[in-house]
């Protein structure tokens, strides 16, 4: 049965070594400031469940596994996923029961943390969580907050603000690091569809070819070709089909039935109904004028 907790730890339940700080003035006035900080084992499943907090976390996954709900949207983390969340909005997590988790966290707040949470969003594609592959990296900073919260004076807090300023602008790094690379794979995937679709746009099965090819992601292909030319798939194919048929009219002395069929437009009627719609004109005529 899972237990219901409103924080992080209870008996029994996780094993923990937190820090609880209370912020001076000035830096609830300057800098970004810690509220908690801590490490975490979960030793059984219970659900941690927030909201309304004027707080900002920002949790990795040391080991283990669980899930994550942010305003009725789920994701399932394991080791290595980092996750930034706005603690207005209403959020839970559990750790899984066969692969418990540990974390590492840390609870902030300052006058910079809501700018640098809309960034990461924004570069994010909207989603709270994202991966890493160097999972000490996020634990050794989280430690080193842990050992400067524990001083409890100014010269701690202003190095505090510190470590959280460089631990921010490494997570809009990273997300945007891989937004970036995610891009040139998708442009990369595109231009390669377009070549396919240049060599093979002739062929009259070419649309039904290019579907077996890319199979379930042909709908999100679609979407990104469109993007990057301004026209989709279909509509691409059709304008290479009718740039052949011009090419031959005015380079060639062929028949129509030849021009149709070389085109990849298939017969005349179609190729004259093109010419119609996007010249004004009959083929003949096109083909007279130039």
């Amino acid at each position: 049965m899972i237990k219901r907790e409103s924080l992080f730890s209870g008996e029994s339940i996780t094993q923990s070594d937190r820090c609880i700080h209370t912020p001076s003035v000035f830096a609830k006035q300057n800098l970004l400031y810690v509220q908690e900080v801590g490490r975490l084992q979960s030793l059984k499943p219970h659900r941690c469940i927030r909201e309304n907090l004027n707080s900002y976390l920002f949790l990795v996954v040391l080991e283990g596994k669980g899930s994550l709900d942010i305003k009725g949207r789920h994701y399932e983390i394991a080791q290595g996923d980092c996750a930034f969340i706005n603690c207005m909005e209403h959020y839970e997590h559990i750790s899984d029961e066969q692969d418990a988790w540990k974390l590492a966290w840390v609870h902030f707040d300052g006058h910079v943390a809501k700018g640098y949470y809309e960034l990461f969003k924004q570069y994010n594609a909207d989603s709270n969580v994202f991966r890493t592959i160097d999972v000490q990296k996020w634990d050794y900073l989280i430690g080193t907050l842990m050992r400067e919260v524990k001083k409890r004076d100014m010269q701690a807090e202003l190095i505090s603000g510190e470590i959280l300023i460089s631990l921010l602008n490494q997570v809009v790094q990273s997300v945007s690091a891989m937004a970036a690379s995610d891009y040139q794979l998708e442009k990369q995937q595109v231009e390669e569809l377009r070549v396919l679709l240049n060599e093979q746009y002739t062929e009259k099965d070419v649309l039904e070819q290019v579907k077996r090819i890319y199979g379930e992601r042909i709908g999100e292909l679609n979407l990104q070709f469109t993007q990057q030319f301004g026209i989709n798939i279909e509509e691409y194919v059709r304008s290479r089909r009718f740039v052949a048929a011009k090419e031959l009219l005015r380079f060639s002395i062929k028949p129509l039935e030849e021009v149709a069929t070389e085109s990849g437009i298939g017969d005349v009627s179609s190729m004259q109904q093109m010419f119609s719609e996007n010249e004004g004109m009959t083929a003949q005529e096109y083909r007279a004028k130039w």
